[in-house]
């Protein structure tokens, strides 16, 4: 694939060639760069998304507790309660599970880890 350009035009416009694909999956669109590598929205990520925006809505008073935002969400308590506890996880395990280092599986993430940042380390790659 031809890298990225900047081409300034007689008029002063600037044009910004850059290579991309499209995937389609389902019925999204996604546009791929080489620079986003292989960027994808795995069941995990949008757990950990989901909870950290949702520890927000309690933290800042939209919801009193787990029980009243599932409620609300029209969802169990018990997938909310398992789902904010992920806001438990590790900086470091987010970032690798971000960045690709680490892949883990729903079902691991549903079974009880461990407090402490770096017992969790351990526990992960174990597992």
């Amino acid at each position: 694939m031809p890298k990225n350009r900047i081409e300034v035009l007689e008029n002063g416009n600037i044009r910004i060639t850059m290579p991309m694909v499209f995937k389609v999956c389902g019925s999204r669109r996604q546009i791929i760069t080489p620079d986003s590598g292989n960027v994808e929205n795995s069941p995990v990520l949008l757990s950990i998304a989901r909870a950290f925006r949702w520890q927000k809505m309690i933290d800042e008073g939209t919801f009193k507790n787990c029980t009243e935002l599932a409620l609300a969400m029209g969802l169990d308590a018990a997938i909310t309660a398992r789902t904010i506890r992920l806001t438990l996880l590790s900086p470091q395990i987010i970032h690798k599970i971000i960045t690709g280092e680490m892949v883990l599986k729903q079902e691991t993430l549903r079974q009880s880890f461990p407090d402490s940042w770096s017992e969790q380390e351990d526990f992960f790659q174990k597992n």
